[in-house]
């Protein structure tokens, strides 16, 4: 009852208001609302496409869609088809094949000889780079800078310093540093020594406090004045080690120097050649020790001294010898 009454009132108060009024539609206000129509629809597709595009370039192609986009798409957008990530995928060898691939290569590199190594290698674009350090040198080059430097070092010794002037510790170490250690007669002789040693050395260093003293000790590094790199000239056969130890003991004795400590050496391992070395002693006097020590770097034997201790034991002298070689495998 109460419902229609109020539809009643409804109906009649909408009659009266159509005979008031009068509703005019404007033309430019609906263009208007179109226009945002279309404009919301289009912004809403390039939306959708920039969404579809960022899914295919992070997740690829799916398969249902291979071959219905166009490649020029989906280069642009870098996608990949599920075609071309499964052809990559299986091109890839698996971790046993690798595993066997350098299985194959190891075995192949144990059955090369070492003149096949050697040239691998190529030696020649070793040859072509100038090396003036130590630390650059080949192998073979630091041997004979060692075997010759050596006997360079004691004879300058042997002219430079005074006769009144006695050491109880010379020491020469490759490849070229140097510790002497003893005393002079005169504080003149001591001035003389240590200026005639500064002329031949790098870094020269002395700890005395005066010069007025007696006391000799100096250390540096001597100037070598002529660097050979040559006088070692190969690797030494393992056939061919008792040999070289015999024409070195030979060459010893030939100069009244006699040595003890070729017996047993201390073997390194680098691969491709193995390190022989011995620690020689002597008991002959400097002289002899310093004829057999530069006939020996004139010498064609394949060895070289990268450390020399010379010391008084009473009255005597003593000296110690790191000889090395070079042996191949």
């Amino acid at each position: 009852m109460i419902r229609m009454n109020l539809i009643a009132v409804a109906e009649k108060s909408t009659v009266g208001n159509v005979s008031q009024h009068l509703h005019v539609t404007n033309v430019a206000d609906v263009e208007r609302q179109h226009k945002k129509k279309y404009l919301t629809v289009a912004l809403a597709a390039v939306l959708a496409v920039v969404a579809f595009s960022c899914y295919l370039s992070v997740n690829g192609v799916p398969a249902v869609l291979d071959g219905v986009l166009p490649e020029s798409y989906l280069n642009l957008i870098g996608a990949k088809s599920s075609a071309s990530t499964t052809s990559t995928a299986s091109a890839s060898p698996t971790a046993e094949e690798i595993a066997l691939q350098e299985q194959a290569a190891a075995k192949a590199r144990a059955a090369m000889s070492v003149k096949e190594i050697v040239g691998e290698i190529k030696p020649q674009a070793l040859f072509n780079n100038k090396r003036t350090n130590y630390n650059n040198y080949l192998p073979l080059e630091k041997l004979s800078f060692q075997k010759t430097s050596l006997a360079q070092f004691l004879s300058f010794l042997n002219t430079a310093v005074p006769d009144d002037i006695g050491f109880s510790e010379c020491v020469y170490q490759a490849p070229n540093y140097y510790y002497l250690r003893g005393v002079a007669m005169k504080a003149s002789s001591q001035h003389t020594l240590m200026e005639r040693l500064k002329a031949v050395s790098k870094q020269f260093q002395t700890p005395i406090a005066s010069e007025a003293a007696t006391e000799v000790a100096a250390f540096g590094q001597f100037s070598v004045p002529q660097v050979r790199l040559d006088a070692v000239r190969g690797f030494v056969p393992a056939t061919e080690v008792g040999a070289e130890v015999k024409a070195f003991k030979s060459m010893a004795s030939s100069n009244k120097v006699q040595l003890k400590g070729l017996e047993k050496p201390i073997i390194e391992d680098f691969g491709v050649y193995k390190r022989y070395a011995y620690n020689v002693t002597s008991t002959a006097d400097f002289a002899d020790l310093l004829n057999f020590l530069n006939a020996f770097s004139n010498s064609t034997i394949r060895m070289g001294v990268p450390k020399t201790d010379l010391k008084f034991a009473k009255k005597n002298l003593f000296t110690l010898m790191r000889v090395e070689m070079f042996v191949l495998r």
